[in-house]
C-alpha cells in the first residue's frame, strides 16, 4: 500500500473501476478505523444520490490480501444465502461488496489494494456504550453474526493473521520478549511479569479444549469492538456488523471475550488510575444476554458455561500483547506517552483480576 494519500484524480479513477452505475458526482476522505484508508463516493442515479464505501487496504497489517478477500467475499455470500432474497434477516442487514467492472471482489492498480461496499445510510457507529440497551444490541448482533456462521465450514477460510487467536502464542511472545528484554524494561515491571506469568496455565484451556473436540471450531468476527456495529439512527437497533477482515476460523467465545472487555470497560484502556478500572456488571450482564439471544440456541453448553472465562481469558490476551510490545520496545502498538504500552497492560490486568473477584456474580448458566 503507498503511504501518501491518493489525489484526487487517481480517487476518481479508482471508483470508476467498479461496477456503479450512475455519474460520480465526489469522492472524499472518511475518518475511520485506523487500518485502511476509507472514502466515500457519491453518485447521482435517476435523480437521486447514492453513495459507496471504497477502503485502500493495508498490506503492512494484512499481508495476504487475497486471503482476507476470499474470506470476506465466504462469509457475505453465506449471510447472503441464507437471507434467500431478502433485504433484512431477523432486522440484520449484510454488507454487501460491490466488485469491480472485471467482476472481481477487490482492483489492485497503482495506488494499491481497493474494495467496495455499498454505503449503509441512517446509521451511527459509537466508541463508547451509552447504557445496557446498547450493549444488549451490540451483543445480540455479534451473536446473530455468530449463529448464521455456524453451518459454514470454517475449514473453508483462511488465516490471514496466524494464530491471532492463540493465548498460547501470544504467552510465548510475552516470554520471548521478557527473556530479551532489550531496553532492559523487565527490572521496572516487576509486578506485572508476576501477574502474568501466574496466570499462564490458562493460557492453554482453550486450545485443549479445541484439540480434543469439547469446543468446535468455529468462523468467529475477531474484533467485536462497539464500533464495529452499525446503529439504526431512528430506532437504536443493531443494524449491520462490519470489518470482516479478521473473520477466521476460532473460537467462538473470543468474539464474547473481546465484547465485554472493550464495551463493559469501566476506564479507558489506557486509565492510569487504577482505581477505575474494571468490568461494569450491569453492561456485562447485557451482554450476556444479548449474545445468548443472538445466538438463539447455537452455542453448546460448554461454551455457555465459559463465558466469564472467556472475558477473562481475551483481556489476559490483550494484555500479554501490551506488555510484550512494551519489554519489546514499543513495535506493534502506537504510543504517544512514555510507558504507554505498559499503562494498557495494567490496565487489562487489573481488569482480569476484578473478574477474579466477580467470578460469581459473571457465572453463565446454559439456557
Amino acid at each position: 500500500m503507498k503511504d501518501r494519500q491518493p489525489k484526487s484524480e487517481e480517487l476518481r479513477h479508482v471508483v470508476q473501476q467498479f461496477a456503479i452505475s450512475g455519474e460520480l458526482k465526489e469522492v472524499r476522505s472518511l475518518q475511520r478505523g485506523h487500518i485502511h484508508d476509507t472514502f466515500v463516493s457519491t453518485w447521482s442515479e435517476r435523480g437521486r444520490d447514492v453513495r459507496f464505501l471504497h477502503q485502500r487496504m493495508n498490506d503492512k497489517v494484512f499481508h495476504d490480501i487475497p486471503a482476507v478477500m476470499h474470506n470476506i467475499e465466504t462469509v457475505s455470500k453465506h449471510l447472503r444465502k441464507k437471507m434467500a432474497g431478502n433485504r433484512t434477516l431477523d432486522g440484520f442487514r449484510v454488507l454487501d461488496l460491490v466488485n469491480t467492472n472485471e467482476d472481481r471482489s477487490y482492483l489492485v492498480g497503482d495506488a494499491g489494494q481497493w474494495r467496495t461496499y455499498w454505503f449503509i445510510e441512517n446509521t451511527t457507529t459509537f466508541d463508547q456504550c451509552s447504557g445496557t440497551k446498547q450493549a444488549f444490541e451490540a451483543a445480540r448482533a455479534f451473536g446473530w453474526f455468530q449463529s448464521q456462521l455456524a453451518d459454514l465450514d470454517a475449514s473453508n477460510l483462511r488465516e490471514t493473521l496466524p494464530k491471532f487467536f492463540s493465548t498460547p502464542y501470544r504467552l510465548q511472545q510475552f516470554q520471548d520478549a521478557l527473556n530479551e528484554d532489550p531496553r532492559n524494561r523487565a527490572k521496572d515491571c516487576a509486578e506485572d511479569i508476576k501477574f502474568a506469568t501466574a496466570r499462564s496455565e490458562m493460557a492453554f484451556v482453550i486450545d485443549r479444549m479445541l484439540q480434543s473436540g469439547e469446543i468446535p471450531t468455529r468462523t468467529v468476527h475477531g474484533d467485536t469492538k462497539l464500533n464495529n456495529v452499525l446503529f439504526c439512527d431512528r430506532t437504536g437497533r443493531a443494524e449491520c456488523i462490519v470489518d470482516l477482515d479478521t473473520c477466521m476460523p476460532g473460537y467462538s467465545l473470543y468474539d464474547f471475550g473481546d465484547l465485554v472487555r472493550f464495551t463493559a470497560a469501566t476506564s479507558d484502556e489506557d486509565e492510569r488510575d487504577l482505581s477505575k478500572v474494571g468490568t461494569d456488571l450491569n453492561l456485562y450482564r447485557a451482554i450476556v444476554d444479548g449474545y445468548l439471544d443472538g445466538t438463539n440456541g447455537t452455542l453448546s453448553k460448554v461454551e455457555v458455561e465459559l463465558m466469564p472465562f472467556a472475558a477473562r481469558l481475551v483481556t489476559y490476551t490483550i494484555g500479554l500483547r501490551f506488555l510484550a510490545d512494551h519489554l519489546a520496545g514499543d513495535v506493534y502498538f502506537k504510543v504517544s506517552r512514555e510507558n504507554h504500552n505498559l499503562d494498557r497492560a495494567r490496565v487489562q490486568f487489573r481488569m482480569v483480576a476484578r473478574m477474579e473477584e466477580l467470578a460469581d456474580a459473571m457465572a453463565v448458566e446454559a439456557r
